[in-house]
């Protein structure tokens, strides 16, 4: 039997303490967790508690995002003295949670009205090198996002693929999201184009909802194949908002992370049986 990938969970807004040991490892939403906004002591804490919990945390999201002190990595929000300071101290801490492949949101990487885009090519390439150097120094690889947005500078799957041969980095891929893929309509076999490069594999249901909500059994399950044909034994991450299926009238995020796993390891042994 093929190599199985493996269930994580982005953990930016559900407690560690209330998830099932059945979800194989974390996604650590970085610029929460990792910020270099965090003072040491607000650090030591977070960290505390993945160690507690002793799972691992392969993969980071979110590098670039909520919980940092800069917008973009290209365009009208480009700061290379930001970037420095805030992303060393990222990886710095990203390290230390044995985290291998660090995802960059496609959404930093723009092109905005007004904006030469071969100016901000350059911009965003000089913000992946400086990604790299940290990411090289500590034995890690960077996950750049496809986002589907036009403005952006790889918005489709193999456009980030392109993007990521670019740069001429060895430490810099790629990672697939469903939605985006759903949204620009891409097919899903790109992904068998150039499977070396995809590090991280994003999963939603419909309406960005956990995985299980709406009629996701065939196009997950068709990912799910295609993973399994590309020969990917990394992780696939549910990465979405959280929204009650109980009638409750707020989240009971240990019922919804129960069920959603079990929905997702049935479709798993499907593939795999």
């Amino acid at each position: 039997m093929s190599k199985q990938f493996q269930f994580g969970i982005v953990v930016d807004v559900i407690p560690l303490h209330v998830l099932s040991k059945g979800w194989e490892y974390f996604e650590v939403p970085a610029s929460m967790h990792c910020s270099a906004l965090l003072c040491e002591t607000e650090w030591q804490a977070q960290k505390a508690l993945y160690i507690q919990d002793g799972r691992p945390t392969p993969v980071s999201a979110f590098m670039l995002g909520p919980g940092t002190t800069w917008k973009g990595a290209s365009g009208t929000y480009y700061n290379p003295e930001v970037i420095k300071w805030s992303l060393g101290i990222q990886f710095k801490r990203m390290a230390e949670l044995g985290i291998k492949w660090a995802g960059a949101w496609g959404g930093h990487f723009r092109c905005q009205d007004g904006v030469d885009r071969n100016k901000a090519i350059d911009q965003a390439i000089s913000s992946i090198n400086i990604m790299a150097d940290m990411a090289e120094q500590y034995g890690m690889q960077i996950a750049l996002e496809p986002q589907a947005e036009e403005d952006t500078l790889f918005p489709r799957y193999l456009e980030g693929v392109a993007f990521a041969k670019l740069t001429g980095r060895r430490s810099v891929k790629v990672m697939a999201d469903l939605n985006y893929f759903l949204e620009l309509g891409q097919p899903l076999e790109d992904i068998l184009k150039h499977p070396d490069y995809c590090l991280n594999v994003h999963i939603q249901g419909d309406g960005g909802a956990q995985p299980n909500v709406g009629k996701r059994v065939e196009i997950l399950t068709h990912l799910f194949n295609v993973l399994k044909d590309a020969g990917y034994d990394k992780g696939v991450s549910a990465a979405c908002p959280w929204v009650p299926t109980n009638g409750a009238k707020q989240v009971d995020y240990q019922f919804e992370t129960d069920f959603t796993l079990k929905y997702l390891q049935d479709l798993r042994e499907k593939v795999y049986h």
